[in-house]
């Protein structure tokens, strides 16, 4: 029996959700609310964050808020509010990677324990030392490292480190509302709820998911992220936490991935070579309910995706 076992993150659209990935086996979930926080899967007020923080502490589960949006001096007047509250709610992290997070913590003499997820500029274990120096006590790595990347800081750093394993990934941001631009534009009435992709004219299978919130415009992956065959890689590297991004999935869909990803890193801790036998079977499982237009790839930790 392994003594080392994962966090296995997932995320949440609604308390009721939190509920559901805490019951299909997740250890911690991630939530947040759009204005401080960037692809949210819901929007928590305070009052929600608190009620999910007690339940979920209760259960002996965690709970980090996102607090990556980039940051500007509209921001900075309420997020120290922000901030205060979320310490003493007792939350187990906040996830940001606007470096005004480190002076901003220290400002205002929080002990609240910052994960650092500075999206493509976490790519080595230098930068990532230099803020441990600086009050980081996570790091969420770049999804545009390569495994052996990923293996190599995990060796070069003595604080815990993230990956996220399964679900969309982000390719594009811009603050600007690009879509309801557009809509503008060409003269058409704008509706934030519908689903929108962007196609190219060559290619049938293609479909990047695009949407607004307040902090902009979002494309995401054409392809979902998914690594249930290559766990055993990533457990035997001992890997501090793993993330689904369930964003844009339905609750059932984020269900069914949770429970998967946890039976997956359960049967590997308790025997390698089960895992070896079963990790087909997952996944078969996981294309049985993969929405038509998703494909599945390893994002770049094979060097496997484009975009």
């Amino acid at each position: 029996m392994c003594s080392y076992k994962p966090e296995l993150q997932a995320t949440a659209e609604d308390f009721d959700e939190v509920k559901s990935l805490i019951k299909a086996g997740a250890d911690a979930i991630v939530l947040g609310n759009q204005q401080f926080g960037n692809r949210v899967c819901g929007d928590f007020t305070l009052d929600q964050i608190k009620s999910a923080t007690e339940w979920l502490h209760l259960e002996g589960k965690r709970i980090y808020i996102m607090v990556n949006a980039i940051f500007h001096n509209d921001h900075l007047k309420q997020l120290p509010d922000y901030l205060k509250t979320l310490e003493t709610f007792g939350v187990d992290g906040i996830i940001a990677g606007d470096q005004a997070i480190f002076q901003l913590l220290e400002d205002l003499d929080l002990t609240l324990p910052l994960t650092w997820n500075p999206a493509t500029l976490s790519t080595n274990y230098q930068t990532l030392n230099f803020w441990h120096q600086r009050g980081l006590k996570r790091a969420t790595l770049s999804n545009e490292l390569s495994l052996d990347a990923v293996i190599e800081i995990k060796q070069k750093v003595t604080f815990p480190i993230e990956i996220q394993v399964h679900g969309m990934t982000c390719i594009f941001q811009s603050k600007r509302k690009l879509i309801r631009n557009y809509y503008n534009h060409i003269k058409k009435e704008y509706h934030p709820n519908q689903t929108r992709f962007i196609k190219e004219d060559k290619k049938d299978d293609t479909h990047y998911p695009i949407f607004e919130d307040i902090n902009g415009t979002h494309i995401m992956s054409n392809e979902d992220l998914v690594m249930i065959e290559y766990l055993d890689q990533i457990l035997e590297a001992e890997i501090d936490g793993l993330l689904i991004n369930g964003i844009l999935k339905t609750r059932s869909y984020n269900e069914k991935m949770v429970s998967i990803y946890r039976e997956a890193i359960d049967t590997y801790l308790n025997n390698p070579r089960n895992y070896q036998i079963k990790k087909s079977g997952w996944r078969q499982a996981i294309e049985d309910i993969q929405p038509e237009q998703r494909g599945m790839n390893t994002g770049f930790y094979f060097k496997e995706q484009i975009y």
